[in-house]
């Protein structure tokens, strides 16, 4: 009895040193998933502060940009405008040549044409500038 005893006892202990090695292996597995979720945590909470960086720089780029539109919007305007007295400048400037040799009638004409001319490119700004 004394040999059974001491296998019994063999056994008592590597079953006893084997659990004492699982509730090790057990303590760093859950030390593990801890820094697993900590650092999961971490991430998740930079990418969200990324997020909203993100959110703020897209913010202030759509009012960088809506601002850059209308100024561009605001130039081609001007430079529409600035285009168009220049050529009633060299229209009138040919109108005037042209109207020297003619008559009262002629030249009344010319300019109701003119007018008519006139009106009609105003008419046409107006179209694309909406």
């Amino acid at each position: 009895m004394n040999l059974k005893q001491a296998e019994f006892r063999a056994q008592l202990r590597q079953v006893t040193l084997d659990l004492q090695g699982t509730r090790l292996e057990l303590q760093e597995s859950r030390t593990t998933g801890e820094d697993t979720r900590t650092t999961v945590f971490e991430i998740l909470t930079s990418h969200l502060l990324l997020m909203e960086q993100m959110n703020a720089l897209d913010a202030s780029s759509q009012a960088w940009r809506a601002m850059i539109e209308e100024r561009m919007r605001r130039t081609m305007i001007q430079g529409m405008i600035a285009a168009f007295w220049q050529r009633v400048i060299v229209m009138r400037g040919v109108m005037m040549g042209v109207l020297e040799g003619m008559s009262l009638e002629a030249r009344l004409l010319c300019v109701a044409i003119g007018l008519v001319i006139i009106a009609m490119v105003l008419d046409g700004l107006w179209y694309f500038l909406r």
